[in-house]
């Protein structure tokens, strides 16, 4: 599971955290189903959504080999 898909299961939906984020669900989906991996500059803010269950580094990991 990606990094990003465990910030989704955490939070609840991809909804929720496009919310959080101030962006729209879609750019959530795009990140899970096209990207497999989020934006860099929302990785801070995404580990902060999940209260630091998933971190700055497992976020990291999703773009090594990309």
């Amino acid at each position: 599971m990606s990094a990003i898909a465990k910030a989704v299961e955490i939070v609840g939906s991809q909804t929720a955290l496009a919310k959080m984020l101030g962006v729209k669900q879609a750019h959530v989906w795009n990140w899970l189903h096209v990207h497999k991996r989020s934006p860099a500059k929302y990785i801070r803010r995404i580990s902060q959504a999940t209260n630091g269950q998933v971190t700055e580094s497992d976020l990291l990991k999703d773009h090594e080999g990309k």
